[in-house]
């Protein structure tokens, strides 16, 4: 198959991994352990995705910020650490969340913006770690922005010829169900094989599975927060809300990963993999995805897609920082067609 909606078909029919697995090795002609191997990467980052956005929930539930949980994740993770390592840690994370940003910027928007200053010091104590992590939830809360105002601002095409059950069922169901999880490895699975095939722009080549995996998740929570905030399930602060949630849950998984791989040699790395997933390749590929799988829901569900990421644009937009307001409308050379 070398149409995507035609492989989405096919990955979505049956959404085991074993299934998956077969599909790959079948699609891009690799030994079916080495499609295994691909298709667990996915599986394992969807999961860690979900478990960290749930941990985050419970943490809110108990009366924590987002901050606050995003602190204790990140001390968890760098405890072993030398003073130095971690000042080197604070500063790659925050650098390459700006870069991302900022390239964005540049190349979607066409407006070079400095977003925010660096920090006086990236000394890892009590004492600064609450502007560190301000900073990083700030880097976050804008790079949602943009992402929203990129959805947004685009023509929503509704597919009035062909429709995927799959695809229905996610959007009904209930936010961040079993099946969400589920449906996003199918997806990932399917972007897997387009980019084997050269289907995908080449921002995407280079992506690794685990970043497809986190690309996707991204893209299609903030598609279904805008159905159910245009079906009226949510209001538009908390879809807002839902959104930022899973990119901060997403940050969390892309460092653990990393570092988990990589150890302590994750130098350079971390950074890379932070721009991957939320720089402009990551923005081009999420609103693919979200723009193919969303008309593929059916007219009605196609309809309140499109008015819902419009809303949630409009709401971004009110709500960026000053440094967004310049921000418009994309540049006409981007182009979200499959």
């Amino acid at each position: 198959m070398d149409n995507f909606i035609d492989i989405l078909n096919d990955t979505t029919r049956d959404i085991s991994d074993s299934k998956l697995s077969q599909t790959l090795k079948d699609e891009v002609g690799i030994d079916i352990e080495e499609s295994k191997e691909i298709v667990e990467r996915i599986s394992t980052t969807i999961d860690l995705i979900d478990e960290n956005y749930q941990d985050l929930q419970r943490a809110k539930e108990s009366g924590k910020s987002r901050g606050e949980w995003l602190r204790t994740k990140l001390n968890e993770n760098i405890k072993t650490y030398t003073d130095s390592k971690k000042e080197e840690f604070a500063k790659e994370l925050r650098d390459s969340l700006e870069v991302a940003n900022r390239e964005i910027g540049i190349d979607i928007f066409d407006i070079d913006m400095e977003l925010s200053k660096p920090l006086a010091s990236y000394k890892y104590d009590e004492l600064n770690q609450k502007a560190i992590i301000g900073e990083f939830q700030k880097q976050i809360q804008d790079n949602t922005m943009l992402g929203s105002i990129i959805n947004g601002d685009k023509k929503f095409e509704v597919n009035t010829t062909k429709d995927i059950e799959a695809v229905k069922i996610y959007f009904e169901k209930e936010l961040n169900s079993d099946y969400d999880r589920d449906f996003k490895k199918a997806v990932s699975v399917a972007t897997e094989i387009a980019k084997q095939k050269n289907l995908l722009p080449k921002q995407i080549i280079d992506k690794t599975p685990e970043e497809i995996a986190m690309i996707v998740d991204r893209s299609l929570t903030s598609t279904k927060v805008a159905y159910k905030l245009s079906k009226g399930e949510l209001n538009p602060i908390d879809a807002l809300e839902v959104i930022i949630d899973r990119n901060t849950a997403i940050l969390n998984s892309a460092i653990i990963k990393t570092t988990t791989k990589y150890g302590e040699l994750w130098g350079g790395k971390l950074g890379t993999t932070i721009g991957s997933v939320f720089g402009v390749g990551g923005a081009v590929l999420g609103a693919k995805v979200g723009k193919t799988v969303g008309k593929l829901a059916g007219h009605k569900v196609g309809e309140a897609i499109s008015r819902g990421v419009k809303k949630v644009a409009t709401v971004a937009k009110s709500l960026a920082s000053k440094a967004l307001e310049g921000v418009k409308s994309i540049a006409s050379s981007l182009n979200l067609n499959w």
